[in-house]
């Protein structure tokens, strides 16, 4: 007989070569594919950053009421995270609306003061413009005009607006299917849970109040002219010449609209959120639908979030475009500011220092010197403190 020392390692090498069972680990699997409720719990908690954005695209697009408005941004896994993460920024420095993802310059013309741009819709403003029309060359400065029949700050209903309504409506009938077929509607009452509790959050007067915060154009000033661009580097600045609408260096300081009832608003919201997610938590079955729901209105919301838009359906109106009248494009950026301040007396000077922050050739600095002593004659004689018919030579060897 061999010794025993021997038989225990041949029982053990006998024992290692037999088939694990492994069984039980593929139950598991099935089990976790046939209803992946945990997997929902878990999507429920992520996503609230792309949701925000969604909802900062379509805020005030819809149908208005001094307390809420429509905004169709689509029930999606993200809501939950959102809602929390809406709530601390509410209760502490009380905005809703995210940070500028376009960094840009916001310059007066008339002043020549320069800002650097805190609304979030502006840099969107100047991004889909800039990323649609502008990518190459040296400098383009395009010129716009606002046009005096929609009203500033009340967006279009372009494709976005409509893909939501349309997503939305097939949430609902795909929550349906389960109890249509073998009468479980508890997907049906928590997508229309979820949906109602979206659109509240996503309609609160807040919302729009913060998005388009300025004062409206006094005409009896004359036209607000600011030029939007990234600064020194970028390919492109846009002028915008208002004589109707809202003020957009107002909006570029990204004023405060902080109410009470948002506050409490968005803490009821949290915890119908809370309680949304653990009815999710109990679901036994068909929660494979539930999964499909939520992932549609997650390509909504994704969709919503970075879609490029037209000025109108951003809420801002302009007169038609057209590129050979209001388009400028030389081989050199001087040269482009130049014809730029050709065109519109200020435009050029207001951005010379943004992309030519140092010394000026001579013969440079002496256009720039004469275009100065041009703009201070027009505006002196706007004000009637001289006669528009003093020379620039006069007004200019004020100057020096």
């Amino acid at each position: 007989m061999p010794p025993p020392l021997l038989q225990r390692l041949t029982g053990l090498a006998v024992r290692s070569a037999a088939p694990a069972n492994t069984q039980p680990y593929f139950a598991a699997e099935r089990v976790s594919w046939m209803s992946p409720n945990d997997t929902l719990s878990i999507l429920m908690i992520i996503g609230g950053d792309i949701v925000q954005r969604a909802v900062a695209q379509l805020a005030g697009s819809g149908p208005l009421t001094p307390y809420w408005h429509f905004a169709p941004v689509a029930f999606s896994f993200g809501w939950l995270a959102y809602s929390v993460s809406a709530l601390t920024s509410a209760v502490g420095d009380g905005r809703l609306m995210p940070q500028p993802d376009c960094p840009i310059h916001v310059v007066n013309v008339r002043s020549g003061y320069r800002r650097q741009n805190a609304s979030w819709v502006l840099g969107r403003l100047l991004r889909d413009h800039e990323k649609r029309k502008f990518k190459d060359g040296a400098l383009s400065v395009a010129f716009y005009r606002t046009v005096s029949g929609p009203k500033a700050g009340v967006p279009a209903r372009d494709w976005v607006y409509w893909s939501g309504v349309l997503v939305i409506l097939a949430q609902l009938a795909i929550s349906a299917i389960p109890g249509t077929l073998h009468g479980n509607w508890i997907v049906l009452v928590v997508t229309v849970g979820g949906t109602v509790l979206a659109l509240l959050g996503s309609g609160l007067p807040q919302w729009r109040e913060e998005k388009y915060a300025a004062r409206e154009i006094d005409g009896k000033k004359g036209p607000e002219i600011v030029c939007l661009t990234r600064g020194n580097g970028s390919t492109f600045a846009m002028v915008v010449i208002s004589e109707t609408g809202i003020r957009l260096e107002d909006l570029a300081g990204g004023r405060d609209k902080r109410r009470a009832t948002t506050s409490v608003m968005l803490a009821l919201l949290s915890i119908l959120w809370i309680v949304l997610l653990l009815a999710v938590e109990g679901l036994n079955s068909d929660a494979w639908y539930l999964l499909a729901i939520g992932g549609l209105g997650m390509v909504q919301n994704v969709v919503a979030a970075g879609a490029e838009r037209s000025a109108s359906a951003l809420g801002f109106h302009f007169a038609p475009f057209d590129a050979k009248r209001d388009l400028l494009h030389r081989p050199k950026v001087m040269e482009t500011l130049m014809m730029a301040e050709e065109r519109q007396t200020g435009v050029g000077l207001a951005m010379l220092k943004l992309f030519f922050p140092g010394d000026l050739r001579p013969h440079e600095q002496q256009f720039w010197d004469r275009k100065k002593a041009e703009k201070a004659a027009k505006e002196m004689a706007a004000k009637g403190a001289i006669s528009p018919t003093i020379s620039c030579g006069e007004v200019e060897d004020k100057f020096h």
